[in-house]
């Protein structure tokens, strides 16, 4: 791999920050930030664009079971166990029952689709952040995505904010949907946009006549831009 190409550094910064570089692919990473500044300052980059994701994200309260996930870990041997009657009946006839029973679940049972979550942070001209789209498997499947305003300047009169889905460089953009000042809204996509959302690369917003852009094409550069990432939960 060209660990001097930027679009290489950046791919790999945002991954490292996101959290979705894991064990040796993580340590390979920092070792090779202290050969190389750009990617360092790739790293560096992606921490100033998400830090504010941070401040604005809503504290949620855990469920029980990522706590006893959590204590099944440090503590194994207390998980499961409540009294000694309950093992010894297990220990008694009912054990060999409930493992069978276990082998054939896992057996037939379908296996789990993966949890994440896709994310495009979009910055301006400046290269700071100003919306954050983001939806899940599920929400695509129902047409949905999630906008969240994270620094939106006043739009002109008579004029809309849309966004736009790029696959490539050489594919025109598919437009998703109007974008408000709301700081938390939901865009409803068009069914052509949704069936195309699993070949993302990156969302742009640009500028358009009230109601949208008329020949299904932006109307100009973009004005915010950002790539996309999937962020495995």
């Amino acid at each position: 791999m060209r660990y001097e190409n930027e679009q290489v550094q950046d791919r790999l910064a945002a991954e490292f920050v996101l959290g979705n570089l894991r064990g040796a692919a993580r340590s390979r990473l920092v070792t090779l930030m202290r050969r190389h500044a750009g990617l360092r300052d790739k790293v560096a980059l992606w921490e100033e664009r998400l830090f504010p994701l941070v401040m604005h994200a809503p504290k949620i309260k855990p469920p029980p079971r990522v706590w006893r996930a959590i204590h099944a870990r440090i503590a194994p041997r207390s998980v499961g166990f409540g009294t000694r009657g309950w093992w010894r009946r297990l220990a008694t006839g009912g054990f060999a029952a409930v493992a069978l029973a276990a082998l054939v679940y896992l057996a037939v049972a379908p296996p789990r689709e993966p949890v994440y979550t896709m994310v495009a942070v979009l910055n301006d001209a400046r290269a700071m952040p100003g919306i954050m789209v983001s939806w899940t498997p599920r929400q695509a499947a129902s047409r949905k995505m999630a906008v969240r305003i994270l620094a939106h300047p006043s739009m002109p009169p008579d004029t809309s904010w849309q966004a736009w889905l790029v696959l490539g460089p050489g594919d025109a953009p598919i437009p998703l949907g109007l974008v408000t000042t709301d700081k938390t809204q939901v865009i409803e996509v068009p069914p052509a946009a949704a069936n195309a959302l699993r070949g993302a690369v990156a969302i742009g917003v640009s500028v358009e006549p009230k109601g949208g852009s008329v020949t299904g094409r932006p109307g100009g550069p973009f004005v915010f831009e950002g790539t996309v990432l999937r962020v495995d939960s």
